[in-house]
């Protein structure tokens, strides 16, 4: 099977970040209709024939490393033209990603336009932050014996790492895999008791 372009070419994103409008954080919030999201996000397929297309991501490795899959033969692609295309259509200056079992909320910002770049960092930036003792406090006892077991065994088995404590993503307890964004109005509302079209689900798992 000869080789093809294995990066998105149609569509509203296509452009890139410099052309379109932008919307305020307020015109965002306040749209009658629910953003589009890029494909690469929503970690849905496009252009399926005559292969599926897919990101595949660990978010507490470096965004630099999410890769775009072919299934044909599952060797990865560098995510080149997709990293700086707009997140969302049309182009927005701040999006909210609300994570679906935690309940943590996480703020990304980009005057041009938020793109595909600024939100896998901001999920990287955000889960690799100290986990603080008053969000400890919130979790359920078995789930923090959990994950100091996970810590020190990380340790054991050679990881390393500078920073001494518990970081954001040491409480997933291994539900690290990006599953993608999605706008779910009600559930957002049920967790922040506010309704805002710039707010998307973020989903992760464990593999």
């Amino acid at each position: 099977m000869p080789k093809f372009d294995p990066y998105l070419s149609v569509g509203p994103y296509k452009a890139g970040q410099h052309t379109g409008v932008t919307l305020s954080y307020v015109q965002a919030a306040r749209l009658d209709r629910p953003l589009g999201i890029h494909p690469l996000l929503a970690c849905v397929t496009w252009d399926p024939k005559p292969y599926g297309k897919y990101i595949s991501w660990n978010v507490v490795e470096f965004p630099a490393l999410a890769c775009v899959y072919i299934d044909y033969d599952e060797m990865p692609t560098g995510l080149i033209k997709e990293r700086w295309q707009p997140a969302t259509s049309p182009k927005v200056e701040e999006l909210h990603l609300l994570h679906d079992v935690s309940g943590w909320t996480m703020r990304i910002a980009n005057t041009l336009g938020v793109n595909v770049t600024d939100v896998l960092t901001g999920i990287f930036d955000f889960f690799a932050a100290p986990l603080y003792v008053d969000e400890l406090g919130e979790m359920h006892p078995r789930a923090v014996r959990v994950m100091e077991q996970q810590y020190f065994e990380k340790r054991q088995q050679g990881f390393a790492d500078s920073f001494l404590g518990y970081r954001k993503s040491d409480a997933l307890l291994n539900m690290t895999y990006f599953k993608g964004i999605r706008y779910d109005l009600d559930l957002a509302f049920l967790k922040l008791n506010f309704r805002a079209t710039n707010v998307f689900i973020l989903s992760l798992g464990n593999c």
